[in-house]
């Protein structure tokens, strides 16, 4: 939607919390299951905002979209639902429920080529779906995850980027639409805090090359379940993105988990946070120091690892917590929101696809999504300048 009373800024949820790999499956979750989110939405909030979903295409459902006739096909239907679109999540690749995931949601990384020609198939479709005016985002992953990162990952990784930009600004003047690419810092990858990516630009990305096309199509997303697991105030995160020059494109919205851990070990609670599907990685105190890749491995140490545990599992802002099992919802501020808009940012997410695993979840998925998307909206409201 475009938030009332901020002209240019968008809010909406991603559905890569539906099954989607394909794009009938993808279709059921734009046309179906999004429409019922909003109207949850709209009856909580009283707004009735034109709509826009948050859109994943895996590459398989983008690759079928380039069929002749799909795309005109799927804008058509698009417009017909009365929906718009401004941002695409372009991280997960493949199939992202129902199956296990792990580290392999960081597969092909930025150092494959399957990964720029993915993005730059998602760059195309979303130009296609672009209402004039409106910048297009896509999400992408922080480079690579750490252990496979290495000097040649990193030096073809660049390239592929810069390449994608130089592209990206092709398209721009072929079609007039603006698109960018948001790096999404993650808990155990490459990019895992803004000092990383504040000092990949500096050192690795913008040198030699055209810096005003790379700041202009590369940016970040800032996703507040991931500072929140890796102990980041994420209005300091903004100041210190907006302060490198380095663009505010998205953030995704969410909180991670929050537990004391004493002696005595992780409460029996936290277990039921532990699936095969998704990996967790966990922090443990404030540096953080412990890292550990996944929840079970942080549940299964000796010595037990006292002290504040932080866990990347992606739950609703809107959800208080469950006993010992809290949440970092609280650095979601007003002067987190107030500081992004000013930042510059101009699109926000609901991000938490975690849903089918969440075992704190006593209502429909649909109501969840839109309790969030109403937490948000009147925290946007209130930062306004």
């Amino acid at each position: 939607m475009n938030v009332p009373g901020l002209s240019g800024i968008h809010l909406t949820y991603c559905l890569n919390v539906h099954p989607g790999s394909t794009l009938a499956e993808a279709e059921t979750a734009i046309f179906e299951h999004a429409p019922r989110v909003f109207a949850e939405f709209d009856s909580l909030s009283g707004a009735a905002p034109r709509h826009a979903p948050g859109i994943w295409f895996s590459a398989e459902a983008a690759r079928e979209l380039e069929a002749p006739g799909r795309l005109d096909a799927f804008a058509a239907r698009l417009a017909d639902a009365g929906f718009y679109a401004f941002t695409f999540n372009g991280f997960p690749y493949g199939r992202f429920h129902g199956t296990r995931v792990k580290e392999a949601v960081y597969r092909p990384d930025w150092a494959d080529p399957a990964r720029p020609d993915y993005t730059l198939r998602l760059a195309r479709i979303l130009a296609r779906l672009l209402p004039e005016g409106v910048e297009g985002t896509i999400s992408t992953l922080p480079v690579t995850f750490a252990p496979w990162a290495n000097e040649a990952t990193l030096e073809t990784s660049t390239r592929h980027l810069a390449d994608v930009a130089a592209a990206l600004a092709r398209l721009e003047a072929e079609t007039g639409r603006a698109l960018a690419i948001a790096l999404e810092p993650e808990p155990g990858c490459f990019l895992e805090r803004t000092s990383d990516v504040v000092a990949f630009f500096a050192h690795d990305l913008l040198p030699d090359r055209d810096e005003d096309l790379l700041r202009r199509h590369i940016g970040v997303c800032l996703d507040t379940t991931h500072t929140g697991v890796m102990g980041e105030d994420p209005t300091d995160a903004v100041a210190h993105l907006h302060g490198a020059g380095i663009r505010l494109l998205k953030v995704q919205l969410g909180a991670a988990l929050a537990v004391e851990v004493g002696p005595e070990g992780p409460p029996d609670a936290l277990r039921a946070f532990s699936d095969d599907v998704y990996l967790h990685q966990v922090t443990v105190g404030g540096g953080p120091t412990l890292f550990f890749t996944d929840l079970p491995e942080a549940l299964a140490h000796r010595p037990v690892a006292e002290g504040p545990w932080r866990v990347h599992f992606h739950v609703p802002l809107a959800w208080p917590g469950e006993g010992p099992v809290g949440t970092t919802s609280d650095q979601v501020t007003e002067e987190f929101f107030a500081a992004a808009l000013a930042a510059g940012c101009r699109h926000f997410e609901s991000e938490i696809y975690t849903l089918d695993v969440f075992p704190a979840a006593q209502d429909s998925t649909a109501a969840i999504l839109a309790r969030d998307l109403a937490w948000i909206l009147k925290r946007l409201l209130a930062a306004r300048p």
